[in-house]
């Protein structure tokens, strides 16, 4: 029988937790640009910190939980969806770029915000049934390098902070 760590599954619990928290933030904060859906990406922070500390299993199940939650309690059927398309692939970017040991981590984070600004489009294009979508892909993939940089280097510091720490490790 598998043990489990319950430091481990309590360190968990919190970023849900605190990507939950950043996502309600988000959510109240306006973004005062002329494009339809930009957001600042906070919760982003706390799932590339997981995928830095945890297995890439538990790493997706925190990013997929606080996706499902938000878009159940501050969302529709529609931003869901997007919500949902955007943090696959951009988890699977993050994951590949991570994994190639050839990134920062706010170059992983580019990555991973310029591919949910992608994947979203490309959802909203098949739910809208409308190519003119199209005409956003390139703001918002400068707005998705601008903020992934930023939450990057957030992320890199408080990793830098953490991973001095024996505090999530197995056994």
């Amino acid at each position: 029988m598998k043990r489990v760590n319950v430091k481990r599954l309590c360190v968990m619990g919190v970023l849900i937790a605190a990507a939950m928290l950043f996502s309600y933030v988000e959510s109240l904060v306006p973004v005062f640009l002329p494009i339809p859906g930009v957001r600042l990406g906070l919760a982003n922070i706390v799932v590339l910190l997981a995928l830095l500390m945890f297995k890439p299993g538990e790493a997706f199940l925190i990013g997929f939980i606080r996706v499902l939650l938000s878009g159940i309690l501050f969302g529709n059927p529609f931003s869901l969806a997007m919500s949902c398309s955007g943090f696959l692939l951009s988890f699977l970017v993050m994951y590949i770029f991570k994994r190639s040991d050839k990134f920062s981590i706010p170059g992983i984070s580019i990555a991973g915000g310029m591919f949910h600004n992608v994947a979203q489009l490309l959802c909203a294009r098949i739910i809208l049934s409308s190519y003119g979508i199209m005409i956003y892909m390139f703001p918002l993939c400068v707005v998705g390098c601008i903020t992934g940089c930023i939450n990057g280097f957030i992320c890199k510091m408080i990793f830098e902070r953490t991973d001095k720490h024996d505090w999530i490790s197995e056994g």
